[in-house]
Parts: C-alpha cells; sequence; structure tokens
C-alpha cells in the first residue's frame, strides 16, 4: 500500500503543517478506504473526535488524548492541529483575524504537544491588540475549530460565540475552499462536528476590549437573600429564573438538590469598560492557586471519589491516583508563586502531610462507602456555605481571565463528564419544577452526589446548533441550559440505558418538553433509531445538513459509525 503523504507520530497522530498536507491526507483517505478525522483539546467524549474505536479502546470520556490504534493492520487518519495555530491581522484596524484551526483560546494545561501557552493562545494576542470575542464558556483550554464544531456556547442569551464570519474547509473529495458569512452553507459549518470537512482556518470579526464585573454567592433557592425565585414565578422584588436568565448579560447557577443540602451558588457578571490602571483589576478565581485552594479541590475529590463508587480497590487506587495528582498540582502553583524558596519547601511539606494523612483516612472509609453516601449533605456545606449578606465574591477583570470561571478547576482532581440539555427559555419555571419533583421523590438515585449548572443559551442559526432558531419558533429568546454532571471518575456508563443520565432526559420526553443536547458531551448511546428521529424533528434543518453532509463527503471519510449511528439510528 502507499505510505502516507506524511508520516504518522509516535503518539499515533498525523501533524500537518499546512493546507496542502491535509488535502494530501483526504486523497490518501480516500484512495486508501480509511476514515480520517480531526481533533482539537479533546474536549468532547472521544468516539465524537476520533475515527471509529478498536474493540480495546477506552471509555468514551473527555480528554483522551490517544486515538485508537490501528485495527485489523490498518492505520486510520487522526489529525492533530499542533503545527497549524497562527493567527494572522487580515485588518488590524477594524478587528479582523484569521487563525489556524489548532490555535487554543486560552492556555490548555492538558495539551500534550508542548505548545500551548498564554502567550500565544487566540484570546491573549488579540487582548494585546485591544480586542475580543463575544462570549466564553466555563474554560478556555479548547481549540479555535474545535470549540465551534461542536456549538459550545457561554452562559448567556444575550451574546453568543458569533464572531466567525468565515471557514476554510477541506471536503471529502480534497476541495479547500472559503465558506463565508452569506454563503449558503455558512451556517451548516458553525456547528458541523466534523462532519462536512476538515476545517484549516477560521476568520473572525472581533469586538473590543471589555471587562466583566459581577459576584458570587451561594444562597436557598429562594428567599430575600436569593438573586431569584429559583423554582417560582418570580415577584415584582425578585425576578423569577427565567427573567434573571434574560436580564443577566453573563451567568451560571450551580445547583446542589441533594436533600438537606439544598442550595444555589449563583455566578453573574456585565460588561464594562477596561480601567486605566491594569492593576485594578480583581480576577475571579474559583479555587485560588496555592495550599488553601489546592486542598479544597483535593478533599472535594477524596468525597466524590468515596461517594461514587464501591469497590473497596478501586477506591483506593483513585484515592491515591488523586494524591499524586493533588501533589503535582501544589508543586506546580508554588513554582508560579513569588514567594521565597522556603516558604515554598515549607508549603509543600505541608502539603505531603495532607495528603498522607487525609489519604489513608480516605483509605479506611473506603470500606464503609454507605456511611460516607449517608452524611454527603451534611459534608456539603462545608465545601459550600451559605453566603452571608454582603460577603459576596465580587471580581472586576479582563473578561478573557475570569468570563471562564472554571479555569482554576483541576481536571486531574475535578474532572466531570456530562450531559448539556437545551430547553426553550419560556420553559424554564415548568423544567426546572419537573426535575425538582424527580429530585424529592427519587432522593440520591435522582440527584447524584454532584451538581447540576444551569445557564442561559442564546438564539442562533446553525443548522444543528442546540439553540438554532429562524425567529420565529420557542427558541427564539434563546435557552435555559441545564448540565448535568458526573463524576469522571465514577464507576458505570451514565448515558447507558438506566443509566444515571437516561431518567434527566425521559422525564423531558414524558412531560412533552422540547429538548436538544450538546453534540460533543453525552447523547443517548441506546434506542439508537428513536433517537436519531428525536434529532431530526427536533431541529428543523437536520435534513438539510444531512444532505450536505452527503454532498461534502461522498465517501463518508468523516462519518465514522459513532456519528452513522446516532444521526440515522442505523
Amino acid at each position: 500500500m502507499t505510505p502516507p503523504p506524511i508520516p504518522v507520530g509516535s503518539d499515533g497522530l498525523f501533524h500537518p503543517a499546512n493546507e496542502d498536507q491535509v488535502i494530501a491526507l483526504v486523497h490518501y483517505a480516500r484512495e486508501a478506504g480509511v476514515q480520517i478525522r480531526a481533533r482539537g483539546a479533546t474536549h468532547s467524549v472521544a468516539w465524537s473526535i476520533y475515527t471509529d474505536p478498536s474493540s480495546d479502546n477506552p471509555r468514551n470520556r473527555t480528554l483522551q488524548q490517544s486515538p485508537p490504534p490501528p485495527k485489523d493492520g490498518k492505520r486510520e487518519i487522526n489529525i492533530a492541529f499542533d503545527k497549524m495555530r497562527d493567527l494572522k491581522w487580515v485588518d488590524a484596524n477594524k478587528g479582523v483575524i484569521e487563525a489556524g484551526p489548532g490555535i487554543n483560546l486560552g492556555w490548555d494545561p492538558q495539551e500534550p504537544f508542548g505548545v500551548s501557552t498564554l502567550e500565544n493562545s487566540l484570546l491573549y494576542q488579540i487582548f494585546q491588540q485591544g480586542w475580543a470575542v463575544s462570549t466564553l464558556g466555563g474554560i478556555t483550554h479548547q481549540t479555535l475549530a474545535g470549540f465551534t464544531a461542536t456549538g459550545s456556547a457561554g452562559g448567556s442569551t444575550r451574546f453568543g460565540w458569533d464572531n466567525a464570519i468565515a471557514f476554510k474547509v477541506v471536503d471529502g473529495t480534497g476541495n479547500c475552499e472559503w465558506i463565508e458569512e452569506g454563503h449558503e452553507h455558512f451556517h451548516a459549518y458553525a456547528t458541523s462536528m466534523g462532519l462536512l470537512g476538515i476545517v484549516v482556518a477560521v476568520r473572525m470579526q472581533l469586538i473590543k476590549m471589555y471587562n466583566v464585573e459581577g459576584s458570587e454567592q451561594t444562597t436557598p433557592l429562594s428567599g430575600s437573600g436569593a438573586p431569584m425565585d429559583f423554582l417560582g414565578s418570580g415577584s415584582a422584588d425578585q425576578p423569577s429564573l427565567e427573567q434573571f436568565l434574560k436580564d443577566t448579560e453573563y451567568t451560571r447557577v450551580v445547583w446542589w438538590p441533594q436533600k438537606g443540602a439544598e442550595r444555589i451558588q449563583t455566578w453573574q457578571a456585565k460588561r464594562v469598560d477596561p480601567p486605566k490602571n491594569p492593576d485594578d483589576n480583581v480576577p475571579y478565581q474559583q479555587f485560588t492557586p496555592n495550599y488553601g485552594g489546592q486542598t479544597e479541590q483535593y478533599l472535594g475529590a477524596l468525597i466524590f471519589v468515596l461517594v461514587g463508587n464501591t469497590n473497596p480497590g478501586r477506591i483506593i487506587g483513585l484515592i491515591w491516583q488523586k494524591t499524586c495528582a493533588y501533589l503535582e498540582n501544589l508543586a506546580f502553583v508554588l513554582r508560579q508563586s513569588e514567594k521565597g524558596e522556603i516558604s515554598r519547601f515549607l508549603t509543600f511539606l505541608l502539603g505531603c502531610l495532607t495528603g498522607v494523612v487525609a489519604g489513608a483516612i480516605a483509605t479506611v472509609l473506603a470500606f464503609f462507602n454507605a456511611a460516607i453516601t449517608a452524611v454527603f449533605p451534611k459534608l456539603l456545606p462545608i465545601f459550600q456555605p451559605m453566603t452571608e449578606r454582603g460577603e459576596e465574591t465580587t471580581f472586576n477583570d479582563w473578561y478573557w481571565r475570569s468570563l471562564c470561571m472554571d479555569n482554576t478547576v483541576s481536571d486531574e482532581l475535578l474532572g466531570t463528564e456530562f450531559t448539556e440539555i437545551w430547553v426553550p427559555i419560556d420553559r424554564t419555571q415548568e423544567v426546572m419544577n419537573i426535575y425538582q419533583t424527580m429530585f424529592e421523590e427519587g432522593g440520591e438515585e435522582a440527584t447524584g452526589y454532584f451538581s447540576t449548572e444551569v445557564y442561559g443559551g442564546s438564539p442562533t442559526r446553525g443548522w444543528m446548533h442546540p439553540g438554532y432558531s429562524d425567529g420565529a419558533d420557542e427558541y427564539a429568546n434563546g435557552a435555559v441550559r441545564i448540565d448535568v454532571y458526573w463524576y469522571r471518575d465514577n464507576d458505570g456508563i451514565p448515558n447507558d440505558d438506566e443509566g444515571f443520565l437516561d431518567q434527566y432526559w425521559d422525564i423531558l420526553k414524558q412531560n412533552n418538553i422540547p429538548f436538544r443536547l450538546h453534540w460533543g458531551k453525552f447523547i443517548p448511546r441506546d434506542s439508537l433509531p428513536f433517537w436519531a428521529k428525536y434529532y431530526r424533528d427536533n431541529l428543523p434543518r437536520f435534513g438539510d445538513f444531512m444532505d450536505l453532509r452527503a454532498q461534502r463527503d461522498p465517501h463518508d471519510l468523516f462519518f465514522t459509525e459513532y456519528w452513522r449511528t446516532r444521526l440515522t439510528g442505523k
């Protein structure tokens, strides 16, 4: 067989340096009869990213850095864009750029190629020239092409990920062209899942730089201290959750529904002008980069390991894995600190002592799993105490540093998987109360032992985007997004038939609540013919997208078994 046009790396990935090499790889894939896919920062589930998995492929989770190994002696083509991450100013005066698909939005601490830094990230480079993007998700680790391809969004009903104005794409025939705003198919590429071709560049229209000013507080679900009436219809003095999502420029609500610990943590912000003196910035940090912040995450990780698993051997292995990760994280943040060497050494020594003691206690508790789950509602308030009046966390900072509120969370310690459910925003109170009833009746089997996050989502014209709207339908005012979290190291398959997440989808179907799902996160893995029809019925441009997919990829180079079964049911 003719060898590929460029050699495969030792990591099993192909690393093209330019669009010509991408075109050559597409031609090779067609001639060799193999699949070809491109990966970003792996924040989507693995099978939605890579070519078809082999039988010994790991579970379908996010942050899977390696592609599937060759199967039956045949190597599929999996591309990494670590060599295509340039940024070019098309018009610096008007804020127009073109960027390579592999450029990270911000610094990616998990990036395995050793090229991602804050300074070479997209957000930092445009910030240096006084420009910005309209919104960001909870983190900024993603690559530009990857974030766009899956329909990712920020926590806002007003501002969407709308800065892309053209995509340069290599389709399944090897043809490379710009699909610009105004092209009849432009909005198909806005959420393409890599099924229409391989994006090799993105052109963006930026906006002027801004700060975000806001606060965070933990409160009961309603009452005078809460920023909204979370489950109710609101009043003259307190908005409903729906109204709060519509009125607040950027927000995220973390809902802890476990009986005996019910509370919400509300993060909210608005745009303001940047300060004249950068030293006046006060950044938001969910976890501080010091002993206290890293230890809080470590102790939380131990609890989630204990309540999310039942096998003592597995639990003990995870405990000491988390202990090692904790010490690695602590060493990293101490190296970045301005403390003296002796102070850093003593702090790390304290961390070692903390790790040994906490790890030993957790190891003993591994044999008393039922007891830990029973006291979980008592433990939660220790980590999420109610905010005293006037003690809210406040911030005023560059948007690229504080709008992404989860950037300081360690994926090794508090990594999560989730399903993201988009419901028309006018159904907010109805869907929140449906879930509340489910929690009251189902107890811990319904609530689990992690939080559920609630965001707003803006309408968009992206054909396959979960927020798609033609301007006259029930998504025209935006969506309420429910992110149901699952601790990454929990045992089991959460999106299996009758798995943990299945109940969240089923109860909406039973109550005739329309909803759509984020394509890069957990979607159902059973009853696939039903779900394929469901997606088609709930996305008006679904059929148009599938027709375009067949035209742009006539040899099914990008159409893996994962996507074929999900989108066709076959």
